[in-house]
């Protein structure tokens, strides 16, 4: 009787301790079963490392207007309204600011336009913003002279092949001018209308397009440049 008392203790002890096995295991490893399962639950690399953020957008500053972008892009209207009443010079010093300011992660590209179309880079493709490409773009600007004539359909599409052809996330093209279309004889109406229609068909990588309006603003120009901004996501300002 006394060995049989013997056995029912140690087996009673030895059940006990396997029960009590995985409690202990689990709170040395930090917690009860339950905290044990919800650390299992989570991801492998689940430790506190954070996933890497996307680049802080640039902020560049034209005619006292903010624009979040990596790929900057402009249009200049050069005719004789601009050069007469010194909106150029003054659209030269902004551009000036703005190609200083850049950073390297930035493309660019600017036209000017009157009945003609000049432009950086010649060859279309967008620049980097190395300080190369900044000292030959401050070059460039500088040497644009004022003009005749307003062909502002083929400034917006060649600055916007340009911004098509960037690697850049947030592409930005801003138009300054005022919004008026002069160009070989055409009706101006309609020259407009058309201007708006390719503009908006060939911005198939959306690139958002700002309009700034200086100079006499005319029913013609601002009706244009508003849809032309509303119609591509951008704004339309008056200076």
């Amino acid at each position: 009787m006394t060995l049989y008392c013997k056995w029912i203790s140690v087996l009673a002890v030895t059940g006990f301790s396997f029960h009590l096995a995985p409690w202990i295991v689990a709170q040395e490893l930090g917690g009860g079963l339950g905290g044990t399962k919800e650390n299992l639950d989570l991801p492998f690399d689940a430790r506190g490392e954070s996933e890497e953020e996307e680049d802080a957008p640039e902020i560049v500053t034209f005619y006292g207007e903010q624009f979040e972008g990596d790929g900057m892009f402009y249009v200049i209207d050069r005719s004789s309204s601009m050069g007469n009443r010194g909106e150029l010079a003054i659209a030269k010093r902004e551009i000036f600011q703005n190609i200083a300011e850049f950073s390297s992660r930035v493309q660019f590209g600017i036209v000017f336009f009157d009945a003609n179309v000049i432009k950086f880079p010649s060859s279309g493709q967008p620049a980097e913003a190395n300080p190369a490409m900044k000292a030959s773009a401050t070059s460039f600007v500088s040497s644009v002279p004022g003009g005749g004539g307003s062909c502002c359909q083929q400034g917006l599409m060649a600055a916007l092949q340009m911004a098509n052809r960037a690697s850049s996330k947030r592409k930005v093209l801003v138009y300054l001018g005022d919004g008026r279309g002069h160009c070989q004889g055409a009706n101006e109406a309609q020259y407009l209308a058309a201007t708006l229609a390719a503009v908006t068909a060939g911005n198939y990588q959306r690139v958002q397009v700002n309009c700034i309006m200086v100079l006499d603003v005319t029913t013609t120009g601002e009706d244009f440049l508003k849809k032309l901004a509303a119609s591509n996501g951008g704004t339309y300002t008056v200076k």
